[in-house]
Formats: C-alpha cells, sequence, structure tokens
C-alpha cells in the first residue's frame, strides 16, 4: 500500500505539470500530428519500444519538470497504428537508491504475457570526482508489468562489481532479447584505454546472459580492432534479412568532410561475416537531428526503427525554438527496415498510406499543421531542388549525381533563423539519385532518398505565414497533404 501512495504522489506531481502547461502548448505552433513528443518539457531517447496485446507502447526519457532535461522519468505512450498516439501517465521514476540520479535508457521484452523492462539506474555521488573513473555508480534494473501501465517492484540485476575491472564507470542502456532458450543483453560501454602514456579510452559493449532473466554473467565484449570513439551508447544487436546487425551511438569520433557531422553519430555494423564493428559503420541518419536509435520487431515479425530526433550536448547549435512554449524534442517517425544491396534501408511504417491524404495541384503549396508528403522523381543530370520556407527564412535540399545536401541558408547565404543554428549537411548515395521521399509534421521534416538508402532528418521551426514548398528540376513530383 505504501508503495502505491508514493507512486501515486509522483504521478500526480507530473499530472499537475502537464494540465497546467496544457494550453500553452496547445497553443504552440510547432507542435506536430503523428510525432511522439513530450507533453511538456523535455524528451529525448526512446526507451522499451515494443507491440504487447496488440498495442504499440513507446516509453521515453522524459523530464516534465524542465525544458532543458535532466532526466527523472519514463514517459509512456500508446498507439493501434504508429502514427496516432495517445499519452500515458509516467511509468518510472528516481525511487530506489540505485537509481536516485536518473532512471535512464533501457528496453522491453515480452513473454507470457508479460512485458519486462530493463534500464539503467544512474548515481551520481556529490563531491570531486571526474564521473568518469569515480563518483559514478550504473546499476541494471528490472521491472515487469502486465498492461504495460502498472509495473512491479524494482530488481537489481546487475552492478558495478559484474563489470570487467578495465571498464570506467559509463555502463548503460541495457536491450534484452531471447534466442534458444537464453536471454542476452547489450549494454554500452567506455573501457579505460591507453596509446602509450596518454589516456584513450575505448567505446564497447558487452554482452551478457542468463537463464532467468535475474541471473547475468558476461558472455563476450564487442571491441573494435582500431580506436572507434570513447563511449558507446544505446547499443542495439538483432537479425536482419539474415544479416547481424550491431547498431550503436559511437561518442568522439572525429568529423569528417561528408561523415561523422554531428557531434555524435548513431550507426550500425553489419557483423555477419565476423568483422569488427568499425569496418562496416553505416551512419542511420545523415541530417542534424538524430541519436539513441532503438528497433523492435512487431507481431508481424517487421523490425522497426525509432530514434530521438535531436543530438545531445548540441544547445548552441541545434537550438529548439519550441522552448519559449515550454517543450522540446521529439522521436522520429517510425521506420521499417530491410537489407537491400549490402545495406539497410528505411523508409516510413507502411500505416502511413493509410492517412487520408489528398494531392495538391502544381510545384508550389502552402502548407499549416497538416502533414505533408513530396514524392519526387529527379531527371537523369539534371539537379532538383525543394525549398522549405521562404527565400528569406527556409531549408533547402539540393540534388544532384549521387548527393544531396540541406541547407539553412536564406538568398543572401545567410543562416536562417528556421534553422536554430543548424547550418550544412550532406549525404551521398551508391549510384545517382533517382528519387526522393519528404514528409514535414509541421516542425521536423524527414528526407527518405532512393527508398531509404540515405536518410537524413531536421527540425525547422517556420512561421504560419512562411510554411511554402517551392519544388524545381524534378522530372515528376506529387505533393500530398493531410485532410485531417
Amino acid at each position: 500500500m505504501g508503495k502505491e501512495i508514493e507512486n501515486e504522489n509522483w504521478v500526480n506531481k507530473v499530472r499537475a505539470e502537464e494540465n497546467r502547461q496544457k494550453d500553452r502548448l496547445n497553443s504552440c505552433p510547432f507542435r506536430m500530428k503523428y510525432h511522439i513528443m513530450p507533453p511538456v518539457g523535455w524528451l529525448n531517447d526512446p526507451n522499451g519500444l515494443c507491440q504487447f496485446q496488440g498495442t504499440y507502447q513507446a516509453y521515453f526519457q522524459y523530464s516534465p519538470l524542465s525544458v532543458n532535461g535532466g532526466g527523472g522519468f519514463w514517459g509512456h505512450c500508446t498507439s493501434q497504428d504508429l502514427l496516432h498516439w495517445q499519452y500515458q501517465d509516467p511509468v518510472l521514476t528516481t525511487d530506489r537508491p540505485e537509481d536516485r540520479s536518473g532512471v535512464y535508457s533501457g528496453s522491453a521484452l515480452i513473454e507470457d504475457g508479460t512485458m519486462y523492462l530493463f534500464y539503467t539506474g544512474n548515481v551520481k555521488l556529490p563531491g570531486d570526482y571526474d564521473y568518469i573513473d569515480e563518483g559514478r555508480i550504473s546499476s541494471q534494473l528490472l521491472v515487469s508489468s502486465k498492461d504495460g501501465q502498472h509495473m512491479s517492484e524494482k530488481t537489481v540485476l546487475l552492478g558495478m562489481k559484474d563489470y570487467p575491472e578495465d571498464m570506467t564507470a559509463h555502463i548503460r542502456d541495457p536491450k534484452v532479447w531471447k534466442d534458444q532458450g537464453h536471454y542476452y543483453m547489450i549494454l554500452g560501454a567506455r573501457k579505460r584505454d591507453f596509446d602509450g602514456d596518454r589516456r584513450r579510452d575505448t567505446g564497447c559493449a558487452l554482452v551478457y546472459v542468463s537463464d532467468n532473466k535475474k541471473q547475468w554473467k558476461l558472455d563476450h565484449e564487442i571491441l573494435p580492432e582500431e580506436n572507434f570513439g570513447y563511449m558507446w551508447e544505446c547499443p542495439d544487436l538483432f537479425e536482419l534479412d539474415g544479416e547481424k546487425i550491431l547498431s550503436y551511438c559511437p561518442q568522439g569520433l572525429p568529423a569528417e568532410p561528408e561523415r561523422f557531422q554531428n557531434l555524435y553519430q548513431s550507426g550500425y555494423s553489419i557483423l555477419t561475416n565476423g568483422e569488427t564493428p568499425e569496418k562496416t559503420f553505416q551512419e542511420w541518419d545523415l541530417g542534424f537531428d538524430f541519436y539513441a536509435p532503438q528497433s523492435f520487431e512487431d507481431e508481424n515479425g517487421r523490425r522497426i526503427l525509432v530514434g530521438w530526433a535531436g543530438v545531445p550536448d548540441t544547445i548552441e547549435t541545434h537550438r529548439n525554438l519550441s522552448v519559449q512554449n515550454g517543450w522540446q524534442h521529439c522521436l522520429t517517425i517510425p521506420r521499417e527496415l530491410h537489407i537491400e544491396n549490402g545495406a539497410v534501408y528505411q523508409m516510413p511504417v507502411r500505416e502511413i498510406d493509410t492517412l487520408s491524404w489528398k494531392r495538391e495541384e502544381g510545384t508550389l503549396c502552402r502548407f499549416g499543421r497538416e502533414m505533408v508528403k513530396i514524392e519526387t522523381a529527379l531527371q537523369e543530370g539534371i539537379p532538383a531542388e525543394i525549398r522549405i520556407g521562404t527565400e528569406e527564412n527556409g531549408l533547402t535540399i539540393h540534388m544532384e549525381a549521387d548527393r544531396i545536401q540541406m541547407t539553412f541558408l536564406n538568398k543572401k547565404g545567410e543562416p536562417s533563423a528556421c534553422g536554430g543554428g543548424r547550418a550544412i549537411r550532406i549525404g551521398r548515395t551508391a549510384s545517382e539519385i533517382s528519387h526522393a521521399l519528404v514528409l514535414i509534421d509541421n516542425s521536423i521534416a524527414e528526407i527518405f532518398v532512393n527508398d531509404g538508402e540515405v536518410v537524413m532528418t531536421t527540425r525547422i521551426y517556420l512561421e504560419k505565414p512562411e510554411r511554402m514548398i517551392t519544388v524545381n528540376g524534378c522530372r515528376t513530383c506529387e505533393i500530398w497533404k493531410t485532410e485531417e
């Protein structure tokens, strides 16, 4: 009874804040229709993605009491079609000694009518610590649920004593699955390492195995042959069309002219033939706003990926103009994955086609809060351009040969205010670009090139009079808007 009262108290506190800010958020011009957003405050990583008892469940890192983040809760929403989401009460908060500084990211496992949620409990000790080797305690915890909303008591599965001695205190983000009667858990980690006398930590993943979901032992480590970032976050290991895929977020990769353009990267490696991860690494998304993706298999056997449409530690270069309305960040549209030409292709879930679409005439249109879909086919050797916004304030998508470029510049070459500090991102396809799909849901644009060979995501903040679309140079172009 005591725990139920305690849970009710913190849930009521969150509800009160959501209700207090409701009118303010509903009047915000940047709210979306088909993307998961925080009811108030801050959102980041998707967590616990699954389909449970026929309903899609999405949890997320949630800070309802601060628009600038800080953790504290797992938010929760549900959907029947991956597009229309209903917000529920948050399900986890920092109410145990092992998670008092944060209920960090984790995953869901569905078995025998029960949902099991695994997550990282974070503790930051007060004092003069570096918070790399000392001052931080990372534990892996488990809760279970019969309905996806009400959780059991928390069980601690792994603590600092259970990790290899050469690991730092940065170990987190459990993704759990079952294979041939055994349970596996992959964790992102930062391994203490040296280059001669110079400290040079190595990102890696730890894989644990269990027969009962409670007692775990280290099975193996996934390491790069050469240093590939100092920390790997949000690992995910799954099979797709016969290929073994490792998804992860390496931090600390030096930027290259057309790769690793964000502060932190998110990508995947194909490990089927025993390659080390860095040899086959490809970025999931080449846009400005993508991090911490998580995948799951739904009841139809589809592998679906959802990412956070944001990047950590980028407050100056990726300003979100929704902050003035009391919220920021969202998740991407869910994407179906498949293997093609030795790579993972991503396209919006097929449910997008079930929306009520109305075709616009011509290659110029205005839009409001409805979702917009732009389908283009390019003419060989002729560049094509899509402008979202006005000449003075907008985003240009330029496609030519095998190159796609997103640019937040006005006609004078000055930064567009709607980009919030975002500037230029470049992507390349294996062959010439033949077609592209662009989805715009108010303040987010997602671009899928050549059936999802290259994907680029960005936030974009246009005022109502600036919401225009202009398309030039395409062989064919169809612009559609939802009628809902």
